[in-house]
């Protein structure tokens, strides 16, 4: 009956939060480079960040669904979503840093800043995602079940 309850949850916490989260974390990632990243290059001034707001939120509900255990059994019974989950969020932490490096580079009207503002961006992305590799290689991301989930 315990089991039966579990799985109820897991399926109502899966549709009802966390696949939309996933989404939202999807949409984040393109809202961000393209409005608020690319806007920016695009016009030369700086607009509101977004990004740290999203990843508080995506942040909040997966740190739900990996603490209550009847919630983290969505991702043992879907292996793929919990490394889907994780690489969205590092992705968005990613884009965040790299958004508020642009904007505050672009809070002043001057081109110097602005070119020295993109290029620590990019420095700043391709450093982080070459630590991200580094660091995935190293600690795969798998989910050890702890309790036999059936």
């Amino acid at each position: 009956m315990k089991n039966a309850i579990s799985n109820i949850l897991a399926i109502l916490w899966f549709f009802g939060v966390l696949i939309w989260t996933v989404l939202f974390l999807f949409i984040g990632n393109i809202m961000i480079f393209f409005m608020d990243i690319v806007g920016m290059l695009k016009t030369g001034f700086t607009t509101s960040t977004i990004g740290f707001a999203f990843l508080f939120i995506a942040g909040f509900v997966f740190a739900i669904t990996g603490w209550v255990p009847a919630f983290r059994r969505c991702y043992y019974k879907l292996p793929w979503l919990y490394p889907l989950s994780m690489m969205l969020t590092m992705h968005l932490g990613i884009l965040s840093i790299a958004e508020t490096i642009l904007a505050k580079g672009f809070e002043v009207i001057s081109t110097p800043r602005h070119v020295v503002a993109i290029v620590i961006m990019i420095i700043q992305v391709i450093v982080c995602r070459v630590l991200m590799c580094i660091y995935l290689k190293k600690n795969p991301m798998v989910l050890h079940k702890y309790d036999r989930v059936e």
